[in-house]
């Protein structure tokens, strides 16, 4: 996927809320930056760190800029930080056709409301596949940025919707319907996805959950690069405690 944006570096100076950080421009100028990934990403926003912005300049905004990308600070390795990336990745890859598990479908629909046990609406899935025989496929999108020792975890921050959407996944597939969670890595360098039990104990658990109950959990990482991201391959799921 090429992106429709162009960036230019700056230093990260510090992140005054989840969703706003402030970094130096070439010119010496201080900017503040959207940050559109919630999560703590203490890992990678380190003051002085190379980040990517791209101007986004609008009446009424309270920022200029949009934060894209980090650069790794021991290595230089560049991470999307965009949340909204993986899902349009995941849209890329199912009209191309290229992930196996999600290839077979007829017709697909995009942020449609997901039924919980009992028939209550609660939340969205990010897409709903139908396939040739006519059986539906529930899909949650999930984006994971940070990497330790070629291990991807999630979640970065503890997540209460990311285990409401497990557990109404969970509760999908016992009915007998099919149920996802595809988690994206935003970078290349991760040869597993664990959950993080240490930092969101309730979301591993329910994760693990799902995944007794018939959920089917994927993970892709990707190449990124300042004009174009691109899942790379596959990497398995380890739910257990590490």
């Amino acid at each position: 996927m090429r992106f429709t944006f162009t960036t230019e570096p700056a230093r990260f100076i510090e992140r005054p809320n989840r969703y706003v950080i402030l970094a130096e421009i070439r010119s010496g100028v201080t900017v503040r930056a959207h940050c559109p990934d919630p999560g703590r990403l203490r890992e990678l926003l380190i003051p002085g760190a190379t980040v990517h912005l791209s101007s986004t300049p609008r009446e009424g905004r309270r920022t200029t800029h949009e934060l894209r990308f980090v650069e790794r600070p021991e290595t230089g390795l560049l991470i999307s930080l965009d949340s909204r990336l993986p899902n349009a990745l995941f849209r890329e890859a199912l009209d191309e056709r290229t992930l196996e598990p999600f290839s077979d479908w007829t017709a697909y629909e995009p942020e449609v409301f997901l039924p919980a046990s009992g028939g209550r609406i609660r939340s969205r899935a990010d897409f709903l596949l139908r396939g040739q025989d006519g059986a539906r496929t529930w899909v949650e999108v999930k984006s994971a940025t940070l990497v330790e020792d070629r291990c991807a975890y999630f979640p970065d921050a503890v997540t209460e919707r990311g285990r409401r959407h497990l557990e109404e996944l969970a509760a999908i597939a016992r009915s007998g319907e099919r149920a996802a969670v595809c988690f994206i890595v935003q970078r290349p360098d991760a040869d597993m996805l664990r959950p993080q039990w240490d930092r969101d104990p309730a979301f591993a658990e329910a994760l693990e959950e799902a995944e007794r109950a018939g959920v089917l959990l994927t993970a892709y990482n990707a190449d990124i690069t300042l004009s174009e991201a691109t899942l790379r391959r596959r990497i398995p799921v380890l739910t257990g405690r590490p």
